[in-house]
């Protein structure tokens, strides 16, 4: 946000991508992460704990009394563990690496921003937004689309922004880590958002 703000005192036009992995933490590929963090150093026994504590697990369906077959689970990190929030961080961690905007990233919520001084510079963060689907591609994770957005902060020239073929829905305001972030950066939005919430109880 600070960066927001400082760009808005200067009068600069800043866009923001607010993007949203589908199903983030139930698709990072076993594989994959495990490559990752043999990558990061983590090898030998802690690697094979590590291993087995994704892999050897199975699911399996029951209807009206009768079960499936098991099947391995080969995605997703353990949820309602301590590690699989740990784990998630090591899969997207090099995620920024990947583009030359500023990118945020919290837990599985993802802000890609560029500041617009030109034409150019919408071009960059539109390659960006290429990049990170091509990041996404390669390590198993998927963007929903539909439920990603742009917010132009001090608008002076507008471009439709696309992610996987898809234009991104511009908003003037969208929650963010319990925020109401809107494009004139004034906390209004966000107050009539609790007010309306503590009238209602």
């Amino acid at each position: 946000m600070n960066d927001l703000l400082i760009n808005y005192d200067k009068g600069k036009q800043t866009d923001l991508a607010i993007l949203d992995f589908s199903k983030a933490f139930d698709t990072v590929p076993h594989q994959k992460l495990l490559h990752k963090l043999s990558q990061y150093g983590i090898r030998g026994s802690t690697l094979s704990w590590l291993t087995s504590f994704l892999t050897r697990r199975t699911m399996r369906t029951v209807v009206e009394g009768e079960k499936s077959e098991a099947v391995p689970v080969e995605s997703g990190v353990p949820q309602g563990t301590v590690l699989g929030p740990l784990l998630f961080l090591c899969h997207i961690n090099d995620l920024p690496d990947s583009v030359t905007s500023q990118v945020r990233l919290f837990a599985d919520d993802c802000l890609l921003y560029r500041q617009i001084n030109n034409y150019g510079d919408q071009e960059k963060l539109q390659e960006d937004l290429h990049n990170l689907q091509k990041w996404a591609n390669d390590w198993g994770m998927r963007f929903n689309a539909k439920k990603c957005y742009i917010m132009s902060i001090r608008q002076k020239t507008s471009k439709f922004y696309t992610l996987d073929n898809h234009v991104l829905e511009e908003v003037e305001n969208n929650p963010y880590l319990g925020l109401q972030i809107s494009s004139d950066l004034k906390g209004s939005t966000h107050i009539n958002k609790i007010t309306k919430k503590l009238i209602q109880h």
